[in-house]
């Protein structure tokens, strides 16, 4: 399966090749995919040099059914829906504010429903992505009210009979950066979501699922000697967005009075982010120097409409008296880079194939909306 997903279309003979298996065994465990309808022929390949028959060429048949992957912040939540090859459509964000735990439980309830019911095919899976410490599929602490201790997996699991995979944000983005953008280029990468909380993604989990929860380490005051707060009061999107709106004195975000003020160079708005991102390079330059990764991809939503910003944060990690410093790379996909990389590992648990790495090809564009307050 991992062959056809990854090199397809590709025939039984050049399988066996590959992974040095008795090409009798190849088809017997061949026939039983295309029987089960997980894979398709789709048409003859090139013969060999000394001529004979053409053989069969077999592709991931991505008609078998599809997954969908939830994520859930704190004032909304969103959804795709994916099919086995990555490909993905029908995201939708809603708003979830001032909503209880029980009424957001019940209108993805109904999201999901009415997929399954507008569907041809069948949902093989779910995934859920949320800003917290998830180890073995459990949710053990949450940014969000009632979900701590909460089986989401197990509720949703019963509900629809498919299995479920939890996950945090940035694992879930550091998931997409390894399987679809990756392009094998880096293998030790960190992906640094900016969301509710700051969070550090990679494939290491650590005690208990906590590995890469930094945003509650503290971090000094640039200013005050002695003083400290934490990751996510200079970092996370929320504290940084409500700086922005206290200046310019309103209640909601605008983007487009955000880019404007920055191409205006409004001393005010070029405070905060230069607050921003001397903070956000001092955590990625201890990241860089601690764990020694090919890459970090920061995900995040301001520095997406801001992207003059990470100029700004890597000339800060430059002047950091540090040996390792490893390349900064914005996402590529940062509204939907969580999404997708849930929807990989969906796929992947249910392919069977958890351990194996899958490279796929999102040929959507991305969805572009503005950020969300």
């Amino acid at each position: 399966m991992q062959q056809i997903v990854n090199a397809g279309p590709i025939s039984r003979s050049q399988i066996s090749r590959n992974l040095c298996l008795n090409k009798v065994t190849v088809s017997d465990i061949y026939s039983q995919l295309l029987h089960e309808g997980l894979i398709r022929e789709v048409g003859h390949g090139v013969s060999t040099r000394n001529g004979g028959r053409k053989p069969v060429m077999a592709l991931l048949n991505v008609g078998y059914g599809y997954v969908i992957s939830i994520n859930i912040l704190r004032s909304r939540f969103s959804m795709i829906t994916c099919r086995l090859d990555g490909r993905s459509d029908n995201y939708e964000s809603v708003s979830t504010r001032d909503v209880d735990l029980t009424t957001v439980l019940d209108m993805i309830d109904e999201r999901i429903a009415n997929t399954i019911a507008a569907s041809d095919s069948r949902l093989l899976g779910i995934a859920f992505g949320l800003d917290g410490v998830i180890y073995e599929n459990q949710i053990l602490s949450a940014a969000l009210k009632g979900f701590k201790s909460f089986d989401l997996a197990k509720y949703f699991s019963d509900k629809f009979q498919v299995p479920v995979v939890l996950e945090n944000l940035a694992n879930e983005s550091a998931i997409y950066e390894r399987d679809f953008a990756g392009e094998g280029v880096y293998q030790d990468l960190i992906s640094v979501t900016i969301r509710d909380q700051v969070a550090a993604g990679h494939l290491y989990r650590g005690h208990n699922g906590e590995a890469g929860n930094i945003g509650t380490c503290p971090l000094a005051d640039r200013y005050h000697e002695g003083s400290s707060s934490t990751v996510n009061h200079f970092v996370a999107e929320g504290p940084v967005l409500q700086r922005i709106m206290a200046y310019q004195h309103i209640d909601r975000v605008d983007v487009n009075r955000i880019r404007r003020d920055y191409l205006g160079h409004r001393p005010e708005l070029t405070a905060i982010l230069d607050e921003f991102a001397f903070y956000l390079g001092k955590v990625l330059g201890d990241l860089s120097n601690t764990f020694a990764p090919d890459a970090i991809v920061v995900n995040a939503p301001i520095l997406e409409l801001l992207p003059e910003v990470m100029d700004q944060v890597r000339e800060h990690v430059d002047r950091l008296s540090i040996r390792r410093k490893a390349p900064l790379l914005l996402s590529k996909n940062a509204k939907e880079a969580s999404l997708t990389g849930g929807a990989s590992a969906i796929i992947h648990k249910a392919l069977g194939l958890d351990d194996l790495q899958l490279t796929f090809k999102n040929e959507r564009s991305a969805v572009l909306e503005e950020v969300e307050s």
